[in-house]
């Protein structure tokens, strides 16, 4: 997902809006402006639970949802972020690769989108005690690349700001194809339902590229599942056995998913990239640094070269970042390019399938530099997913607050 280079001529832009136009005119009414989608949000003040839940302001969620699930921000209204981002996938996707709005297939797997971090600031104006929520943005507290240093964000790591990540979609020529800023605001200009909705969030109707990123920050914000996700499984930082795992205090896990977890945490210590933040044990989220990139033998020489492909070194080729394991049951196909159908394919690449490479990192390397075999047996494999599947919130994939709005 990464910003075009490509400058795009009138012309070229002027048979895409046509094609576009002919296209859709047969299956949806338009309105008066060429070009654009009629179709009205479906909200319900029920569901606006957005504060409450995650602190975030209501209306600015709202419109963060609309824009989210909108495929007006797309050149021919095929593609949203919702496109891609499913959330009955964790807002994932069940697919290897997604296709852009043109169908072409994309370069990577969709990675999931939830427990993202980097909304808001540290300055103390940008939280309002009295509404227990975030302000609008001002034009010294909107977030931008340069205040946001603590995220790792796409499989490659290569951007840290959550404000440029929302809109890289929107204007690359591959997923949805908008020329420019402009263009994207003019669109949404000329649809009905959006002066309301900007005026709500932001106490006017006017549109800017710096709105429109907030309010998908302000939606993405509240993708978060609550620590403790499925079943009911509550930590302390206590140390236990290895010193790395927390306690499991309280747990309704079954004898096989509690096994699981000791495997998990102990004999094979998945816990060492997947849930290495001794602040919050039993997270299990998205790394956020970017030395918590690996290179985990997938293959012997990387086509797609991850990081590497960014920083032209040679020791960062095949280097992806650790993703969430929350609701993993259900984010499959796995890997940056979805190579592994389900849970069980992975713990076989982990088990006997990492391949020799220059770069496997020494988590996954015996003394004499071979890739290890873990030779996970049958039995503890089926333990292991089983505790994998425990971390999946039906509430999360399910409630009307992060769903389509536009769906009848």
């Amino acid at each position: 997902m990464k910003k075009s280079g490509i400058i795009i001529s009138a012309s070229v832009l002027a048979t895409v809006f046509a094609v576009n136009f002919t296209a859709c005119k047969k299956e949806n009414q338009q309105s008066n402006t060429p070009g654009i989608l009629i179709q009205e949000p479906n909200l319900k003040a029920e569901d606006n639970k957005y504060l409450e839940k995650h602190g975030v302001n209501n209306d600015l969620a709202v419109l963060g949802r609309v824009l989210f699930y909108d495929k007006n921000l797309s050149v021919n209204n095929q593609v949203s972020c919702g496109s891609c981002h499913k959330q009955e996938f964790a807002f994932a996707d069940n697919v290897k690769v997604n296709k852009g709005f043109n169908g072409i297939d994309l370069k990577r797997n969709s990675p999931s989108i939830q427990g993202l971090r980097g909304f808001g600031n540290d300055n103390s104006t940008d939280f309002n005690s009295n509404t227990g929520g975030f302000n609008p943005p001002t034009e010294t507290s909107m977030p931008t690349k340069d205040n946001q240093t603590d995220l790792l964000l796409f499989w490659d790591g290569r951007q840290n700001s959550l404000a440029d990540m929302v809109l890289n979609p929107v204007l690359n020529h591959n997923e949805m194809n908008i020329p420019d800023f402009e263009t994207l605001i003019n669109k949404i200009n000329s649809i009905s339902y959006y002066p309301e909705l900007f005026n709500k969030a932001f106490g006017s109707s006017e549109v800017t590229k710096e709105k429109i990123a907030y309010a998908l920050q302000g939606f993405i914000a509240c993708l978060n599942t609550d620590k403790d996700t499925g079943k009911n499984t509550n930590f302390n930082s206590e140390p236990f056995e290895d010193n790395f795992s927390p306690v499991l205090i309280t747990s309704t896990l079954t004898g096989i998913e509690e096994e699981g977890r000791k495997l998990f945490h102990n004999k094979y210590n998945c816990a060492k990239c997947h849930d290495s933040n001794p602040q919050d044990p039993g997270e299990y989220g998205a790394v956020t640094s970017p030395s918590q990139m690996f290179n985990i033998g997938l293959d012997e020489v990387y086509t797609d070269k991850g990081l590497g492909a960014l920083t032209k070194k040679q020791g960062d080729q095949g280097l992806f970042k650790v993703p969430t394991l929350k609701n993993i049951s259900v984010t499959g196909p796995y890997m940056h390019d979805g190579r592994f159908n389900n849970l069980g394919e992975v713990i076989d690449h982990y088990s006997h399938n990492i391949k020799p490479n220059n770069n496997l990192s020494p988590l996954f390397r015996n003394f004499d530099g071979t890739p290890k075999k873990l030779n996970i047996l049958p039995a503890e494999k089926s333990a292991l997913i089983a505790f994998l599947n425990t971390l999946k919130d039906e509430d999360f994939l399910t409630s009307p607050m992060y769903s389509d709005p536009f769906k009848k």
